[in-house]
């Protein structure tokens, strides 16, 4: 669901007239990316500068993880409590806009500096990797027990199956025009209202699929009353 909200502001945005279209494909209209110059020559990088570029991308990665663990999880605790809302709520709205930023901003690169498609690619494949690598990695290194439900994984599906289907639909001409990316950011929008009443709606149709449900046990001798033997009387000495 970001990545339909990501594409539809980068194609509204470009959307400058009624007529205007975000194309993935333009191979008569390629620009040159507008990346500043590099301090560094391309015989100084290969005599070595290019740690200077490693050493700034490790600092980014380290500023990012301490902005994360220091500032944006404590907000998003402060937020779930005063709201009052679930956590698999606050993971799937406030969570997922915090952890789509560098996919944001990515874009924003890719479509107004570089002008090529790496930002669809970003977004599409960090889906992939956040379903199969994230999941399985906290599955396989966690130290206790995760109690998982069927609810949010279900619902979650179902919204990104719907949205992959409509991004699929838009793409068949390899154009998005400003018609398609509202209608993307339209079934965003229906997705975070469909939160307002997660709970109701889980709770319906838990009710629906278990309505008939029949509790098997394992013996009779569980349905069988338990009888206890009587008491033998005592015999007296006379």
């Amino acid at each position: 669901m970001g990545g339909a909200l990501l594409l539809a502001l980068l194609a509204a945005a470009r959307a400058d007239e009624p007529n205007t279209t975000f194309s993935t494909v333009t191979p008569d209209e390629e620009k040159a990316p507008l990346f500043p110059t590099d301090l560094f020559t391309e015989e100084q990088r290969r005599s070595g500068a290019v740690i200077f570029h490693v050493l700034g991308m490790g600092y980014m990665f380290v500023a990012l993880a301490i902005v994360c663990d220091e500032f944006f999880v404590p907000a998003l605790d402060v937020i779930i409590e005063r709201l009052a809302i679930r956590d698999d709520v606050a993971g799937a709205t406030f969570m997922a806009a915090g952890g789509s930023a560098p996919e944001l901003f990515t874009s924003i690169i890719g479509v107004f500096v570089s002008f090529d498609d790496v930002g669809i690619g970003t977004i599409v494949g960090s889906a992939v990797f956040n379903i199969l690598f994230v999941i399985g990695a906290c599955a396989l290194f966690s130290r206790t027990t995760l109690t998982l439900t069927w609810w949010p994984l279900f619902r979650d599906c179902t919204f990104y199956s719907i949205s992959l289907l409509v991004l699929i639909y838009c793409f068949r001409d390899n154009c998005i025009y400003w018609q398609e990316a509202l209608v993307l950011f339209s079934l965003y929008g229906a997705y975070v209202m469909f939160m307002r009443w997660n709970q109701p709606v889980e709770r319906a149709l838990k009710k629906l699929i278990y309505k008939n449900k029949v509790t098997r046990v394992r013996s009779t001798d569980q349905l069988m009353p338990t009888v206890s033997s009587p008491a033998q009387p005592r015999m007296h000495p006379t």
